[in-house]
């Protein structure tokens, strides 16, 4: 899970990541929508691949990367948790709040 968040804390991988929600694409129709060096969004496909964010295929002389969705699970399980434990914790606050009143 560690590897999720470091991978996702970049802007670029994030954008990478929103890229290929959308569709499967390639390095190159990637790069159409980075301002960064073909070689910089190389490396940010690397870290998003060693989180396992992301997988590569080969078909015929492309490489297709595609998002794992599934990939991310555990952090968005980790986050929703975290995410309810406030909420509750929020809402007994303002019903004691609303007591005191």
């Amino acid at each position: 899970m560690e590897n999720i968040f470091s991978a996702l804390a970049d802007s670029n991988r994030r954008q990478v990541v929103e890229l290929l929600h959308q569709k499967d694409s390639t390095l190159l129709e990637l790069q159409e929508n980075f301002s960064i060096s073909f070689q910089a969004l190389s490396k940010h496909i690397k870290v998003l691949e060693e989180a396992k964010i992301v997988s590569k295929q080969r078909k015929g002389k492309y490489r297709i990367l595609s998002l794992n969705r599934d990939s991310m699970e555990p952090a968005l399980k980790w986050i929703t948790y975290y995410s309810n434990f406030w909420n509750q914790s929020f809402d007994k606050l303002e019903l004691l709040i609303q007591k005191q009143q």
